[in-house]
């Protein structure tokens, strides 16, 4: 199944410019993941910039390797290599384009900062050490915040495409539902999820966290742990089994964490997973436009304590979703400065519960949930509730 979806990246470059001129930037240096792939069309995973100005035809310099792909994949022609030679070293690449621009000695964005994932794209401190020394009449702000802000209101077509890969994610969990046995290995339902996503059309598992994180048992518990990449630990009777899927449909993610009983729940896991199930329905309830965020992460918190799993519960409750790189900004927590935030019509957000006790097991929801005008949608269709595998 395919989704017919034109973007309007023409339109896009316009909605970025206008920023520029408010906030008085000359020209973009891109290069976080995010933003290549917002701007460009292409999945560029090499060390790459783009150069946005304010007025010209912006300019992808990425691995001599991948020039031809990335200028094919794009709506950007101009593409030039860069490489650890000389003559083709990225800064001064960079510096003569904004030279010839007319703008070295103006505003220059460059994005720097800090992300949870090591492969996010920000300017490396040599990178702009090096900028600065080759255009010293400039001035340098950071641009990654005014990306975040325009990446966070998602257009209709990225709704859509948004939509199909968690319509991918719900195939995959159903081809594990319908395969999940004692006897196999996490790194087996890994590879039955994979498959069937691939074949329902997903572009790459983009995680960095493992692809798709499977966890069975005691590997499921870890204290306020939320990263599980699969091993070769063998499912066992009376263990339950947290799936966690990842797929990437014309560089849109989706992510659907589900979990499974092998066999009838004890006690401690109904009464763990029915403070779980709570728990993901306050946080979606309560994700509505114009509640703020600090709030509603304290209102999932409340459902932890009056369970009694106060100290079991991550006290993150979300994350940014979108194209590629695009997977964190902004987080739902009770601290600044997510808790001075209000969900907002047009943006999509992961709804997270992580609630793990040592010795009984942990349960993971995520899935991405679509902001309106008048409520939400959460966009897989997978239940919350776990399912219970006969063995």
């Amino acid at each position: 199944m395919s989704t017919p979806v034109s973007i309007n990246f023409e339109a896009r470059l316009r909605k970025i410019r206008n920023k520029m001129e408010e906030e008085e930037i000359d020209v973009i240096v891109g290069t976080r993941l995010k933003t290549l792939g917002y701007v460009s069309g292409a999945f560029i995973p090499w060390r790459s910039a783009i150069i946005i100005p304010l007025e010209g035809e912006p300019e992808i310099y990425t691995q001599l390797l991948d020039v031809e792909r990335v200028k094919d994949d794009s709506w950007i022609k101009n593409v030039k290599p860069w490489g650890p030679v000389e003559g083709m070293h990225l800064e001064p690449q960079l510096a003569e384009s904004i030279k010839s621009l007319g703008y070295e000695k103006g505003r220059i964005g460059v994005e720097y900062g800090q992300e949870w994932i090591i492969a996010s794209g920000h300017i490396l401190a040599s990178e702009y050490d090096k900028l600065k020394e080759l255009l010293p009449d400039a001035e340098f702000k950071n641009a990654a915040p005014m990306i975040d802000y325009i990446t966070l209101f998602k257009e209709p077509e990225e709704i859509k495409l948004l939509r199909r890969a968690s319509e991918i994610t719900d195939v995959g969990q159903a081809a594990v539902r319908d395969s999940l046995e004692v006897g196999m290995t996490e790194t087996e339902v890994a590879g039955i999820a994979e498959y069937a996503m691939r074949r329902a059309g997903s572009d790459w598992s983009w995680t960095f966290t493992g692809g798709q994180e499977i966890a069975s048992g005691y590997r499921t518990a870890y204290a306020l742990g939320g990263c599980t990449p699969a091993t070769d630990k063998i499912i066992q009777p009376g263990d339950n089994v947290l799936v966690d899927l990842h797929s990437m449909y014309r560089l849109y993610y989706g992510d659907l964490s589900h979990n499974y009983f092998m066999g009838q729940p004890s006690e401690e896991q109904k009464k763990l997973s029915d403070a779980y199930v709570e728990a993901c329905y306050t946080l979606i309830d309560e994700m509505q436009p114009g509640a703020n965020i600090g709030d509603v992460a304290k209102s999932v918190m409340s459902v932890a304590e009056k369970h009694g799993y106060a100290n079991d519960i991550l006290f993150g409750f979300g994350h940014g979703i979108g194209g590629v790189g695009n997977e964190s900004y902004p987080l739902i927590v009770d601290m600044e400065p997510w808790n001075k935030m209000e969900f907002e019509p047009g943006m999509v957000e992961i709804a997270a519960v992580v609630l793990n006790r040592p010795c009984v097991g942990g349960m993971r929801l995520e899935a991405p949930v679509w902001i309106k005008e008048d409520g939400n949608e959460v966009l897989p269709k997978t239940p919350i509730e776990p399912d219970i595998i006969s063995i």
